[in-house]
């Protein structure tokens, strides 16, 4: 060790700088030291911490298949069964150990089918878990709500619908997305009837994510969406103009009809993209007549229905709009007029041509 006279001395000889720096040397040695101690603890804690559940992953999935393996058709829990269960509830006391359990029934629900995925549910309800899971509903740290909800759909606990029916207007989206999930996974088209409750927004992509789950529904049903297209709230029409949509559930038509005159100019437009879709040719009349009324957006999104359905009939109004400011509109009008009406459109086009829209109406005689 050096002597602390030794210091002193070393130190008095050098310039303020010199000391300045060997202490900012010394004092920065000593941090990185502690960081690479602190370093080596964590990792420690950490390895330590994976053996754990790796050790306790598998002695659970020994005892899971234990139980799997004891159980009998149509009968109650046997000797066995009620051991294993009785074992399991001593080690669940801490929450390390119940994330370990629930994670290797999920990894077992994913490897056996049949009656057997029902009897990993059921296991998980004899141990209490669902009661843990809806607890977590009562919390005020948002995540853990949505995890709660979660646990409750992944092991498809139905008797707790009205709990997480309380969640369904959450301040947080995750909350409210876990919600959804839980009704429509467990309960599938009948699970959509929380859209009549529901009174916050939908994002575009919780809209995905709804119709994403409800293409895995083994159904031959439909969902009965036009009751959700007269809703006051703007979001859950949204949706069920959607739901119309990929279902194809042209007895809608009169709600869709009504939308026309919607508030919200999205779901005006979504409306008149749905109708073509459908191509309900009764929505055409209504369309001329609030024209004018509509967004340019809207007023392009006619005229492709126009397109798509368009008769003899919509021939002066399509001619009132060849020559329109909008390019979309007049590209839209001149090739519905050719369609109707090609006479017509070979008469007028010179007079188009001469506005300078010659390059339009080249392309509209070489397009088939």
């Amino acid at each position: 060790m050096v002597p602390p006279q030794f210091i002193d001395s070393f130190l008095k000889d050098l310039p303020s700088i010199a000391k300045i720096i060997w202490i900012l040397a010394t004092v920065f040695f000593f941090v990185l030291l502690s960081l690479v101690l602190f370093l080596k603890v964590v990792r420690f804690r950490l390895r330590k911490r994976e053996a754990y559940i790796k050790s306790e992953s598998e002695k659970y999935e020994i005892s899971i298949v234990d139980y799997l393996y004891a159980y009998e058709d149509n009968k109650g829990l046997n000797s066995d069964q009620e051991k294993l269960i009785l074992n399991i509830k001593h080690t669940l006391t801490t929450s390390i150990n119940r994330k370990v359990f629930v994670n290797t029934l999920l990894k077992l629900k994913g490897e056996v089918s049949g009656n057997m995925i029902d009897v990993i549910n059921q296991l998980y309800k004899k141990l209490g878990l669902d009661q843990r899971a809806l607890s977590k509903l009562k919390s005020s740290k948002w995540h853990i709500v949505a995890i709660g909800i979660r646990d409750l759909r992944r092991f498809k606990v139905l008797e707790v619908q009205n709990e997480v029916a309380k969640c369904i207007n959450h301040s947080k989206m995750e909350v409210r997305r876990q919600a959804y999930l839980y009704f429509i996974n467990l309960f599938g088209f009948k699970g959509l009837e929380f859209l009549g409750n529901l009174k916050t927004s939908i994002s575009i992509w919780d809209r995905i994510g709804i119709l994403d789950a409800l293409q895995g529904i083994k159904s031959q049903e439909t969902p009965d969406a036009g009751k959700w297209l007269s809703s006051k709230n703007d979001y859950v029409v949204l949706l069920a103009l959607e739901l119309v949509r990929v279902y194809g559930l042209r007895e809608t038509q009169e709600e869709l009809l009504q939308l026309i005159q919607h508030e919200n100019s999205e779901i005006r437009l979504k409306t008149i993209n749905v109708l073509n879709y459908l191509y309900i040719i009764e929505a055409k009349e209504l369309l001329i007549k609030t024209y004018e009324t509509l967004t340019v957006k809207e007023q392009i999104a006619v005229f492709e229905l126009l397109e798509n359905m368009g008769a003899k009939e919509e021939e002066s109004f399509v001619l009132k709009h060849v020559t329109s400011e909008v390019f979309e509109i007049k590209v839209l009008a001149l090739k519905i007029l050719k369609q109707i009406d090609a006479p017509k459109f070979t008469g007028i086009k010179d007079e188009i041509s001469k506005l300078g829209n010659f390059k339009v109406i080249d392309f509209l005689e070489n397009t088939p």
